[in-house]
């Protein structure tokens, strides 16, 4: 931890570096967390660009790594509600509030950022599969596609679906397994199902 708050002083005093250690430590997981509300990539892509710009603006305020953690989601939710109600109103205060001073975050964003963060490792996993596999499951468990979506974008049969995602799956059970992560992996998969927006 001794590294990410030498990048936090370096970004309170303006060091771009340190904001583009910031970009690829959060940018991934922002972007996925910014499409699973409004399922555009590109509108996830520009707000999470946006978010960074603001964090730039106010890095000042950046206390702690929890309060800079909240705040890129929080902001990035406020973000997205913003857009998907198409009016321009923002929620500063509460974003600049965290920035200072962390406080619980509602239930509905903690299992958002909890759904992206086990997102992330179970992706991590799927692009390690045959390109058809990582494909399938990518369409399938987290876009929630349809077979026969997944069967029109890939230009495929059914039966090679439920195939190549049921040897995915085994595979990535025995990845999981071989780094005693086998209960990351089954609760990676519920949370797919339980916290799909």
């Amino acid at each position: 931890m001794l590294q990410i708050d030498l990048h936090i002083s370096a970004l309170k005093e303006g060091n771009e570096t340190a904001l583009c250690f910031f970009m690829d430590h959060f940018g991934h997981a922002l972007r996925y967390f910014a499409f699973s509300y409004l399922r555009s990539k590109t509108d996830a892509e520009e707000i999470v660009s946006d978010i960074f710009i603001k964090l730039w603006n106010n890095r000042q305020k950046v206390e702690s790594y929890e309060s800079l953690k909240a705040f890129l989601y929080i902001a990035t939710k406020n973000a997205c509600i913003d857009l998907k109600r198409s009016t321009r109103f923002k929620m500063q205060t509460e974003e600049l509030d965290i920035l200072q001073h962390m406080s619980i975050a509602e239930d509905d964003i903690l299992k958002k950022i909890f759904r992206t963060e086990l997102t992330e490792l179970l992706l991590s996993e799927i692009n390690m599969l045959p390109k058809q596999q990582a494909a399938i499951c990518k369409l399938s468990f987290l876009e929630g596609r349809t077979t026969a979506e997944i069967c029109e974008t890939l230009n495929t049969s059914p039966s090679n679906i439920y195939y190549a995602r049921s040897k995915a799956l085994l595979a990535l059970k025995e990845r999981f397994k071989s780094k005693n992560f086998e209960y990351l992996f089954l609760i990676s998969m519920a949370a797919l199902q339980l916290f799909k927006p």
